[in-house]
């Protein structure tokens, strides 16, 4: 199997993660117009601001969390040229269930849909490091 295939998944978190930054400065740039934050906020990130700063700025982190993780996995997939079809399933079931993560945390962020979602993409990613482990 092409082992270029398992770097395709990646694009697709990375495209996830600029997404989510781009929706915070836009959510950033809302509430410092409307005059709902002051500048001087941003210097420690301390005081009062509205829900939806911290939603999005929260979501934005996470992406540099669990998805690290992700990342190196498909980065030794790829080093040592092992890609089979289960590591192509897992990173895209990593992949889908992220997004759908994210568009909960953005729009209604009803924790529990979000908490069964991470607790899904968990378990694909760590199938898709005991599959690794298993094939080395």
């Amino acid at each position: 199997m092409d082992r270029i295939l398992i770097v395709y998944p990646v694009f697709a978190m990375v495209f996830l993660t600029f997404f989510a930054l781009v929706k915070m400065r836009l959510v950033l740039n809302k509430h410092l117009k409307a005059r709902n934050i002051k500048f001087s906020y941003f210097k420690l990130y301390k005081g009062e601001i509205p829900e939806e700063i911290d939603q999005v700025r929260d979501h934005y982190k996470n992406l540099f969390e669990m998805p690290i993780l992700f990342y190196a996995l498909l980065l030794f997939i790829y080093a040592t040229d092992n890609l089979n079809k289960f590591d192509l399933i897992f990173a895209w079931l990593f992949v889908l269930f992220k997004y759908i993560h994210s568009y909960i945390r953005l729009t209604t962020n009803y924790v529990p849909y979000r908490a069964i979602l991470f607790i899904i993409s968990l378990c694909m990613l760590l199938c898709g490091w005991a599959n690794f482990i298993i094939q080395l």
